[in-house]
């Protein structure tokens, strides 16, 4: 992942850990969320709204979660130093996908890949109990912060 635009040091519980020693294959799912509340945290500092998150999201964008993928490099220990970082590749019309790394290192940049993965989120409202369209603000919002023009998020065509 080339210059996320969320980093964040992820603390590893004893609790976290198999009977082998590693991190246990589930909670790289739980690392990648906290990336995804850093995330929206980023983004709602960027448009003035952290005071207005709801459980985490910004207000008009809640989601669920539609697919995840794991990818495990290598082991991650108690004794690591672990970074995570996430980023926005795509965003549909009613979707888009976070791409997430995990590292073990002294920094982010200076480190060894040890799982990576990707998520997609459907634009849901509670209320309605319905999937809804990406508010208007989304995008323009999310090139901002990634720092890439709006077209670099179109999906492929399939």
């Amino acid at each position: 992942m080339k210059n996320p635009p969320v980093i964040e040091r992820l603390e590893i519980r004893y609790q976290d850990l198999d009977p082998y020693g590693h991190v246990n294959n589930t909670i790289h799912l739980v690392f990648f969320e906290t990336l995804r509340m850093v995330y929206f945290r980023a983004l709602a500092e960027k448009m003035g709204l952290v005071d207005d998150l709801e459980a985490g999201d910004i207000p008009g964008a809640r989601y669920v979660v539609a697919e995840t993928t794991v990818r495990y490099k290598v082991p991650i220990f108690l004794d690591n130093t672990l970074y995570g970082a996430a980023s926005i590749g795509k965003i549909g019309n009613r979707s888009y996908a976070m791409n997430f790394e995990l590292r073990t290192g002294e920094s982010f940049e200076n480190s060894t890949l040890a799982a990576e993965g990707s998520a997609a989120q459907v634009f849901f409202d509670p209320v309605k109990n319905a999937v809804q369209p990406r508010p208007d603000w989304f995008l323009p919002a999310v090139a901002e912060l990634e720092g890439r023009p709006e077209e670099s998020f179109a999906p492929e065509d399939r």
